[in-house]
């Protein structure tokens, strides 16, 4: 009987790792805000600082809706409670001359903010920017203080960059999506949102891709990588145009992260709709595959993944759902897990706040 009990639980063992997942309550915040000169849109990243109670919420605008930039706020969790964003301050984001950054068509260097996160040792904030394929400049992870002064600049491994036109290294606009301070606060997780060109095509409907994630030491210096296998494309496009990558990553404890999957299909009418899947991946017993040319070339041992929610099954409405942030704790001791969305701007898409009650 008790072989029997103990199979019965092996074989359920995604359902229950499914139900650590719960929707604790979802907003939209209106359109048009605009604060202190930056519109409130765009929201690509997002991140609690328990000691000020604060959260930072940046934007992917590249300074057509005031300077590139990012907000510090207040977000109530608990359940019953309205969620929107309290915002109390814009902070542009500068270059390390101190300037804003210019527009996409200024001919030099664009924002493409895509995370955020509060360093839990200085209190500083780093941010991930895609690069600017268009204009030369690679992708990175930039230091800032509270205040937007710049700190340092740090580029992606070699590898992780464009290289030849485009013809290897990270495809454009597919890149730095995700960033995660590991638990101990020592080294900074970073995602890449689509798979390199060397490393294979993006996902179709009809199969994945493999991805890396990558761990740099404080200074940017990479310690290890790690092949992760994405999804294929959730749902066909009726009109042939979908992809799906990784657009945000969480670290939960010394080897295991969340990792966020969007699956972007084009209507008929021109507007996405988006397929969400939350990931708990374990890099314990994958391949350090930093000194890897290409993910093709051999075998390799990916890192272990588990589903923990499809967000279609939530049966609400979700928009492009691009950043993850642990918030504070509720009062039963579970951990609270808050994502939001880029509206890129779109009329017909929304500003969305989910909070998810996450126990383990």
């Amino acid at each position: 009987m008790k072989a029997l009990i103990l199979a019965a639980m092996l074989a359920a063992g995604p359902a229950v790792a499914a139900e650590r997942v719960s929707l604790l309550k979802a907003c939209e915040t209106p359109k048009g805000i605009e604060f202190q000169g930056g519109g409130y849109g765009g929201i690509s990243g997002i991140d609690y600082d328990p000691r000020s109670k604060l959260w930072a919420f940046i934007s992917d605008d590249k300074s057509e809706h005031g300077p590139s930039h990012f907000f510090l706020g207040k977000l109530d969790v608990r359940p019953g409670k309205p969620c929107g964003p309290e915002l109390t301050k814009m902070v542009p984001l500068r270059r390390e001359d101190g300037q804003t950054f210019p527009d996409r068509k200024a001919g030099t260097e664009a924002a493409d903010g895509e995370a955020i996160r509060f360093d839990p040792t200085s209190g500083d904030l780093v941010w991930s920017t895609e690069g600017d394929f268009d204009h030369g400049y690679p992708p990175a992870i930039r230091r800032i203080k509270a205040d937007g002064t710049p700190v340092a600049r740090h580029v992606v491994p070699d590898a992780l960059t464009f290289h030849d036109g485009g013809k290897s290294g990270a495809r454009k606009n597919a890149t730095t999506e995700g960033i995660s301070w590991s638990a101990d606060g020592r080294s900074l997780w970073v995602s890449m949102e689509q798979p390199l060109v060397q490393d294979g095509p993006i996902p179709s409907v009809a199969e994945g891709g493999l991805t890396r994630l990558s761990r740099l030491d404080r200074s940017g210096k990479l310690l290890a990588q790690y092949a992760y296998r994405i999804d294929p494309v959730q749902v066909a496009s009726p009109v042939g145009v979908g992809d799906n990558g990784i657009s945000e990553i969480l670290t939960l404890d010394d080897h295991r992260l969340l990792v966020l999957e969007r699956s972007g299909i084009k209507e008929t009418d021109g507007h996405y709709s988006y397929h969400i899947r939350l990931y708990l991946a374990d890099v314990a017993k994958a391949q350090d595959v930093s000194k890897t040319g290409s993910l093709l070339a051999t075998p390799v041992k990916a890192v272990d993944k588990r589903l923990l929610l499809n967000f279609d099954s939530l049966g609400i409405r979700i928009d492009n759902l691009e950043a993850m942030a642990w918030g504070p704790r509720l009062a039963d001791g579970a951990r609270t897990l808050v994502l939001a969305s880029d509206d890129n701007y779109d009329d017909k898409q929304i500003n969305q706040v989910l909070v998810l009650r996450f126990a383990p």
